[in-house]
C-alpha cells in the first residue's frame, strides 16, 4: 500500500533519529513544524469554497454598509445605486430613518420627538432672528434687486431657463455634503454675517434677505436660528444626542445609529459650509417637522426655490438623503436648480444624478 505524505515524512525523520541521538530534537522540532503546516495547507484546500464564502460575504458587507457604500456608481448613477442600497439593507438604518419620526422611545405617545435637540441648549433658549432683527432699518434689498414688471412672479423672480442649459458640478452651488461625501478637504469657506451670530455664505446672504422679505409682505415672519456651524460644535451636537439615547437604555451603537438619522455625521453637515439655515418663525420656534404643517412651513416649501433654497431633506426622500424629512432645513442651490427641484420634486442627490 503506497504511504501518504504524513506517513513518508514520519518515516524518513525517524530513521534519522535513530542513526543519530543528538538529531532527536531537532527532528521532532522539523517533523513537528512541517507537519503543523501540512495539515492547516491541507485544511484550507478542503475547505476552499467555504472561506470563499467567509471572503464574499465581508466584501458584500463591506460595499454595502453605509460607511464604505459607493454612492455614485459610475454607470448606474447615485439613484440606482441607493435604491440597491436600501434594497439591501432594508432592515437597517435607512429603514429606521423613515420610522424615526414614530418611535418614541421613553416619551409620552403625544409628545413628538425634537430632531434637532442639543442636551447641552435648551431649545427654548436659541435666538431666533426675524428680519427686523436681522435689517435693523437696512435697505430694501427687494425693491433694488427683484423684477417689477410682467415677467416676474409675486415674490420671487421667474427663473426663465434657456434650451439646452448645462450645469457645472464644480459650480460651488451644488456642492454635495452627505453621510458617503464628506466636505471637500480643499473646500474654502465664504463666511458672511447678517446678524451677531448667524453666518453664512456671502454669497446667499441677498437672496437669504429678499426670500425673508418677500415672506414678512405675504404676512409672515420667518426667523433664522441656526446657519453656519463649526465642525466643533457639529461633533458637539452628535456626540450629545449619542449620550441622550444611551441614558435611555439604548447602546453606543444603536444610539449612533439613531442619531445619525437626525443629525448629520460631523464633517458631513451642510451647516458646516455655509450654505444650510435652519429657518422657522417667530410664532414657531422648534425644529420639529409640525413646522411644516404651519402657514409659515407651507409658504417655504412653495416659495423658497424662487429665492435659490430647497428643503434639503424633503419627505418621502429618506430612503436618498438618509435623513428624516426635516420642513426647516434649507439648503441653497441657486435659482435655476432649485425650481428644477421645486418642479420635478426631487432631492439634490437626484439633481445629481439627472443633471450633473
Amino acid at each position: 500500500m503506497k504511504k501518504t505524505f504524513r506517513e513518508k515524512i514520519i518515516s524518513k525523520f525517524t530513521s534519522i533519529a535513530k542513526k543519530n541521538k543528538f538529531m532527536y530534537y531537532p527532528c521532532l522540532v522539523a517533523l513537528s513544524v512541517i507537519l503543523g503546516v501540512y495539515h492547516i495547507g491541507r485544511h484550507f484546500v478542503t475547505n476552499t469554497k467555504r472561506y470563499a464564502g467567509v471572503v464574499f460575504v465581508i466584501l458584500f458587507f463591506m460595499n454595502s454598509c453605509s460607511f464604505s457604500f459607493a454612492v455614485f456608481a459610475e454607470k448606474t448613477g447615485f439613484i440606482k445605486a441607493q435604491e440597491t442600497y436600501s434594497a439591501i439593507v432594508e432592515d437597517s438604518d435607512i429603514t429606521l430613518a423613515v420610522e424615526a419620526d414614530s418611535e418614541k422611545a421613553d416619551l409620552p405617545e403625544d409628545e413628538e420627538i425634537d430632531l434637532n435637540y442639543d442636551p447641552e441648549t435648551d431649545i427654548t433658549d436659541v435666538d431666533v432672528y426675524t428680519l427686523d432683527d436681522i435689517l435693523e432699518g437696512g435697505e430694501d434689498y427687494r425693491s433694488e434687486n427683484e423684477q417689477t414688471d410682467d415677467d416676474s412672479e409675486e415674490g420671487g423672480e421667474t427663473v426663465k431657463m434657456p434650451e439646452n442649459y448645462e450645469f457645472d458640478s464644480s459650480d460651488w452651488r451644488f456642492v454635495l455634503v452627505n453621510k458617503q461625501h464628506p466636505i471637500p478637504e480643499n473646500y474654502e469657506l465664504n463666511l458672511g454675517r447678517t446678524k451677531d451670530t448667524i453666518r453664512c455664505d456671502d454669497r446667499i446672504i441677498e437672496d437669504l434677505l429678499l426670500m425673508l422679505q418677500a415672506a414678512q409682505k405675504d404676512g409672515f415672519n420667518l426667523g433664522v436660528q441656526s446657519s453656519y456651524r463649526t465642525g466643533d460644535r457639529q461633533e458637539s451636537n452628535f456626540n450629545g444626542r449619542i449620550k441622550y439615547y444611551m441614558k435611555q437604555g439604548l447602546s453606543y451603537m444603536d444610539a449612533y445609529k439613531k442619531t445619525s438619522q437626525v443629525i448629520t455625521v460631523p464633517g458631513c453637515s451642510e451647516h458646516e459650509i455655509g450654505l444650510a439655515l435652519d429657518i422657522t418663525s417667530d410664532t414657531y420656534t422648534q425644529l420639529l417637522q409640525g413646522f411644516g404643517e404651519t402657514e409659515e412651513g407651507k409658504w417655504l416649501a412653495e416659495h423658497g426655490h424662487e429665492y435659490g433654497f430647497i428643503v434639503r431633506y424633503p419627505s418621502g426622500k429618506e430612503y436618498i438623503t438618509g435623513i428624516v424629512y426635516e420642513p426647516w432645513h434649507f439648503r441653497y442651490v441657486g435659482r435655476e436648480a432649485a425650481k428644477i427641484m421645486h418642479d420635478e420634486n426631487i432631492c439634490l442627490e437626484e439633481f445629481w444624478d439627472k443633471y450633473l
